[in-house]
């Protein structure tokens, strides 16, 4: 089995890749190996978990010798499913599978397309119609994280080619390396004062308008909170000039990219989540492990993880008004945080990377064990 995927970023695809093939890599039954482009935390992550890697820069390669590389890599292994993981890859994936004679294309929709403006929409358009064009005619299965998106997926692929698998991650490993108090200091926040935050990408469909506007809603009645947002993106300007017009560029930490995200989410009270769409964010799941409320928006796969006031409180609306008083109440309300607490508890178990890993392994040899797709492939 050969993942491949591009390594210039480090988000939750990427996050995800990580977990799971340091599971699949336990597994005596599958031979795995990897092709990544661009150096980066993912080739490493990977290279750590002991697979045989080949890293392409793209900068440093035209298209026509990233493709001969990877060629030569894959015709020196015995390869039967390539596993790709993003638009470019999906479409190097068929091709390879095409040059080399691997008899199965699987891909991971990790997300649903962000929404572009300018020449950039235009180009993603383009990109999209020809990804789903080598998703209905050059790939055996797409693994949707989620149920919502698989529904969405079905418009235009195959359901039978869809299968749902859950993100998941390595409860074991999830543990605090700080206390709350201990990870506040390190942040210059005093112990006693409430700390609402959120992990992810500076991007607009995360939505981090609607987090600094329910922070002014929170500090009116809550004058000594703050906020954390931890993460590197496009929208980085946008948001540090909304934080000066709010008067809050003192209240809110742009922390920029972590690498220590459990130590960040070790420091807060309430974890938030206010995107426009979702997959199924291992920020999530991680602040799930580390008992941390969770208050965010109904939208995406996260009703799949969330259940309302049981292991987190949902946000039917964008209204910034509402997401506020969520936090507060996830804070102050001494009850419905201890039943939370109690509810991420069992909600987590339902997200191992190691049921993740099982599905995924079941899912390769279903293929292997069938005839190989010659009309697609050959």
């Amino acid at each position: 089995m050969c993942h491949i995927a591009s390594g210039d970023r480090w988000a939750g695809a990427e996050a995800q890749l990580a977990i799971l093939v340091r599971q699949l890599a336990l597994d005596p039954s599958i031979e795995l190996n990897a092709i990544i482009l661009n150096q980066g935390r993912l080739a490493n992550e990977l290279a750590e978990a002991g697979i045989p890697i080949r890293v392409i820069p793209e900068s440093e390669r035209s298209f026509l010798a990233i493709f001969s590389e990877a060629s030569k890599f894959l015709k020196s292994t015995q390869t039967q499913i390539i596993h790709s993981h993003r638009y470019k890859e999906n479409l190097a994936a068929a091709m390879l599978a095409q040059c080399c004679g691997i008899d199965y294309v699987v891909r991971t929709q990790h997300g649903l397309p962000e929404p572009f403006t300018g020449l950039r929409r235009f180009r993603q358009y383009a990109l999209q119609r020809l990804d789903r064009v080598v998703a209905q005619v050059a790939t055996d299965r797409v693994i949707s994280v989620t149920a919502e998106m698989k529904s969405r997926l079905s418009h235009y692929i195959s359901p039978s080619k869809i299968v749902v698998i859950h993100n998941g991650i390595n409860i074991a490993n999830i543990g605090a390396p700080l206390t709350k108090e201990q990870a506040k200091h390190s942040l210059g926040i005093a112990a006693s004062v409430p700390v609402i935050g959120t992990v992810g990408r500076l991007e607009r469909i995360k939505r981090l308008d609607i987090f600094v506007a329910a922070a002014q809603h929170i500090r009116k009645k809550v004058p000594d909170s703050m906020f954390i947002i931890a993460g590197e993106g496009e929208q980085k300007k946008i948001l540090q000039d909304q934080l000066y017009r709010a008067r809050l560029q003192d209240a809110i930490l742009l922390l920029g990219y972590r690498e220590d995200v459990i130590k960040v989410l070790s420091a807060m009270d309430v974890f938030v989540l206010c995107s426009d769409h979702e997959g199924l964010p291992i920020a999530l799941l991680e602040a799930l492990a580390l008992r941390i409320p969770v208050v965010a928006r109904k939208v995406g796969g996260i009703p799949e993880v969330i259940e309302d006031a049981i292991s987190g409180i949902l946000i039917e609306s964008a209204r910034p008004e509402e997401l506020a008083a969520g936090c507060i109440k996830a804070i102050f309300d001494t009850m419905l945080r201890t039943s939370l607490t109690a509810g991420s508890r069992a909600a987590i178990q339902r997200f191992t990377v190691q049921s993740t890993a099982a599905q995924v392994v079941a899912l390769y040899k279903s293929l292997v064990a069938s005839e190989p797709s010659h009309d697609q492939h050959s």
